[in-house]
């Protein structure tokens, strides 16, 4: 059953604002653990007012990237090998002809493939508060679906083209959120499938208190560690993750979860229960 409508039915939108600044975000959200949608942020960002399927299509070489597709997080997932700019020209031509597309392309580094894009983007208000940020692209068709999961850290999302739909939780209900045991690196999944609800395992999971925002171009959404996300595409997107670490979490949180990583992919940790492995035969 998809209970996507009756969720958001029955939740609260996320708190809305206008205007930030590095202090402000401290002592408000960051601090506080607090959401937060920072509308029209980013509508003079360079990113906003230029990239789209051209803009990425024009950038010099090419780089080899892993796709996924459908709910990776709920669903039995595994990256798929692709180029960067096959898949670009893979989604405009389906983009004019109409054809459906699954695959999506999650958390690229595309900044450090082509390093001049940072003068694109400016997280200031959150980079100051940091030590070390993995900022990642989000590219791919409507209807792509981030199942519930939760991040260990803090996230700063920047809609760049498209539309996408954020449902949050606060880990206030982690009981009642189901935990997976999935290994996903830098997050924890849950086992509730929004899309294909089953109440008799889950039955007090509608009992949680939801917020939603519609991300639309330019706007920018704070997501606190540990919060609960359901993320889906309404249109062809570009977007923009923000994973933050202070200077105490990098040798702590983000020790922790490299070297957890590092044990999963040596088989000694949640051996191929994840998306990121192939299966073994």
């Amino acid at each position: 059953m998809n209970i996507v409508s009756e969720i958001l039915d029955n939740s609260q939108t996320i708190k809305e604002i206008t205007f930030i600044d590095s202090t402000i975000f401290k002592n408000e959200y960051l601090n506080k653990k607090k959401p937060v949608l920072i509308k029209g942020f980013a509508k003079n960002w360079r990113t906003t007012k230029h990239w789209d399927l051209d803009f990425l299509l024009k950038l010099k070489d090419d780089r080899d990237i892993l796709l996924l597709s459908d709910n990776f997080i709920q669903n039995d997932n595994r990256y798929k090998q692709a180029t960067f700019k096959n898949y670009i020209q893979q989604l405009k031509d389906a983009e004019l002809s109409g054809t459906p597309i699954k695959d999506y392309l999650t958390t690229l580094n595309l900044f450090e493939y082509y390093p001049h894009l940072k003068n694109d983007v400016d997280f200031y208000f959150f980079d100051t508060h940091t030590k070390i940020n993995d900022v990642g692209a989000w590219i791919g068709p409507a209807n792509t679906i981030s199942g519930f999961h939760a991040d260990t850290a803090n996230n700063v999302y920047t809609q760049v083209k498209g539309r996408k739909m954020f449902i949050i939780c606060s880990p206030e209900f982690n009981k009642t959120m189901y935990q997976s045991k999935k290994h996903v690196y830098g997050a924890v999944a849950s086992d509730v499938d929004i899309n294909n609800f089953d109440i008799t395992k889950h039955p007090k999971f509608k009992d949680n208190i939801f917020e939603y925002v519609i991300l639309e171009p330019g706007d920018v959404l704070f997501v606190p560690q540990n919060w609960w996300h359901y993320v889906q595409s309404l249109d062809l997107s570009i977007s923009i993750s923000n994973f933050g670490y202070t200077k105490l979490e990098v040798f702590t949180l983000q020790l922790k979860e490299r070297i957890m990583q590092s044990l999963h992919k040596r088989g000694y940790y949640k051996a191929n229960n994840c998306f990121c492995c192939e299966k073994s035969q």
